[in-house]
């Protein structure tokens, strides 16, 4: 039935085309914003962040096999494909899992504005990656746009309070987090290069993707140094502020992974475009998180951040165009 579905929008014009692509990707990216501002409050309200990955990644894994089951949307690729793509979401997602913590860390110790300018670096590397390796088109006007993303991210960086440091380990975390980012970014890109990928359903690849959050955050719990490990566990079972988290970061997270986040990866990489998802996303997230903060949490702007945002705003539009 799924996969009937599926089928039928793809018949349908608009679902394949670049535009589909491009407004897939902004909804996406804008939509993060809901992870930087619960995983921002969680600890505030006394809510292990790695934790809300855990119980997140599970719930959703649990979700996406019962969809699975019920819908026979199974995958039309072969099995080595199927194998290999599923293989690079569940293994994107761990490598994330670990990106997240590490940047946790390093905005502890260190300048959070700076920690989060490096790390969202990451973006060139997929756009890069588009070029060298599947035939992406490379602009004058592509170039200008990634280079205003960048711009962004540093003037937000220096807008933010980077008062704070401690030596130079955070730099050392910082900069593991951009080198992981990198790598995952290429790898959640990758598949949707390849048309016989393309045969392995949205839902077979989010619950991938959940799987190797799910095996990550098991592996942290397990191996993290402190004690009273299942204390820590069932107390978040428990504690319903938790779950009201999960629920408020799944609920878009499946949505827009069944219906946006794959097929619109799909159609920008047909179209020869799969380096700039990354960049939209993170261009969209920016935007969206800045909107949120001063509109949500009430939170004084700066010249810089209006700056920051309006050459945000135009790299986006940028990239978007041929």
């Amino acid at each position: 039935m799924f996969q009937q579905l599926s089928e039928f929008l793809e018949n349908i014009p608009f679902f394949g085309s670049t535009a589909f692509g491009v407004i897939a990707m902004v909804i996406v990216g804008g939509s993060w914003c809901l992870v930087g501002l619960v995983m921002g409050d969680a600890p505030k309200k006394g809510v292990e962040a790695s934790l809300v990955q855990l119980f997140g990644a599970a719930f959703s894994v649990a979700v996406s096999l019962i969809i699975l089951f019920a819908t026979s949307a199974y995958s039309t690729a072969s099995i080595s494909a199927t194998f290999l793509t599923c293989l690079a979401y569940f293994v994107g997602c761990m490598l994330n899992f670990v990106m997240l913590q590490l940047m946790s860390q390093a905005m502890q110790c260190g300048p959070n504005g700076i920690v989060w300018a490096i790390i969202q670096s990451a973006l060139v590397f997929p756009f890069l990656g588009g070029i060298l390796f599947f035939g992406v088109d490379f602009t004058l006007l592509r170039g200008i746009g990634i280079s205003l993303l960048l711009i962004a991210l540093v003037l937000f960086a220096l807008a933010r309070n980077n008062r704070r440091k401690s030596g130079g380990r955070w730099k050392l975390l910082a900069f593991a987090g951009l080198a992981i980012t990198a790598v995952q970014q290429n790898l959640t890109t990758m598949p949707s290069y390849f048309e016989a990928a393309r045969g392995v359903p949205s839902i077979l690849r989010a619950l991938s993707a959940s799987a190797g959050t799910l095996a990550m955050g098991v592996l942290w719990e397990l191996f993290r140094p402190g004690g009273a490990r299942w204390e820590r566990l069932k107390n978040g079972i428990k504690n319903p502020l938790l779950w009201k988290y999960v629920a408020a970061l799944q609920f878009f997270s499946l949505l827009f992974a069944y219906t946006l986040f794959y097929p619109g990866m799909n159609v920008m990489a047909r179209a020869g475009l799969g380096g700039m998802c990354y960049p939209m996303m993170v261009g969209s997230c920016i935007v969206s998180f800045t909107l949120s903060s001063i509109w949500l949490l009430r939170e004084k702007v700066s010249r810089i951040q209006l700056a920051a945002l309006a050459i945000c705003i135009a790299g986006l539009v940028l990239i978007c165009t041929k």
